[in-house]
């Protein structure tokens, strides 16, 4: 017996969750290895410094490393001031096309045009005043030679009083793999777009990656939808199109 549609839609929505809630425990350990170390700093009576915060490189090359394709980067970005040294600053590294890694560089001088104020940034502000994960995007990283990407990211407190945030940038295509499997399962058209109603996936080339389709979101629109049920997402499923009946 096969499901109906909308046992098979919410069985899809799932798989997302599931995809979204595996990268946000990836960056659990980050983020306590993070938060460690930077404890461990004030037990010992010192403001840490950015070479304390260094100490993690080696949980972010590991983390790129067996993530392969799935993370693009990932590291640390503090809150301005935590450190004793630096008013801005991030502990994050790229992959390289030898899969090694390299540091990412920004401007972080605010006293320069170019200055890149990351506290202004939503993947920063939603974990800072509202205190849990979120995940922005799709959109064109041209840090991450220009791929369309998602921004994973999570609160890093110490003693509840937050720091900055952990995060990873995964590449679109990356995501698309284990998400439009089970789209296909679903037959006819089936997407997913973002609470903005922007398309991430999709089963036919009919919709592009980074489209505006708000209109599918409306009550009249008049298709099938199933909310992707984590809480760091404003994702939704939907059918536009029922599989012609046998």
């Amino acid at each position: 017996m096969t499901s109906t549609p909308a046992t098979g839609i919410v069985r899809c929505s799932e798989s997302i969750r599931d995809a979204v809630e595996s990268v946000f425990s990836a960056l659990a350990v980050l983020e306590a290895e993070a938060r460690e170390r930077l404890s461990a700093v004030g037990r010992k009576g010192r403001h840490p410094g950015t070479s304390d915060l260094a100490a993690v490189r080696p949980t972010i090359r590991n983390l790129l490393h067996e993530q392969g394709d799935r993370f693009n980067g990932t590291g640390v970005v503090m809150a301005p001031d935590v450190l004793a040294d630096a008013a801005f600053h991030l502990e994050w590294w790229q992959r390289t096309g030898d899969r090694g890694s390299r540091p990412l560089r920004l401007n972080l001088d605010p006293r320069s045009e170019s200055f890149y104020d990351y506290t202004l940034k939503p993947w920063f502000v939603i974990p800072r005043d509202e205190g849990h994960g979120t995940v922005m995007g799709p959109y064109v990283d041209l840090h991450c030679a220009g791929l369309y990407t998602l921004t994973f990211t999570r609160p890093l407190t110490v003693h509840g009083e937050f720091v900055g945030v952990v995060g990873a940038d995964v590449p679109v295509a990356s995501f698309e793999q284990i998400v439009i499997p089970s789209l296909k399962h679903l037959g006819g058209e089936a997407v997913v777009i973002t609470g903005e109603g922007r398309v991430l996936a999709a089963n036919t080339p009919t919709w592009a990656v980074g489209e505006m389709a708000r209109d599918l979101l409306g009550p009249e629109a008049g298709v099938e939808r199933a909310a992707v049920r984590a809480p760091e997402v404003g994702w939704s499923v939907i059918r536009v199109e029922s599989p012609a009946a046998g």
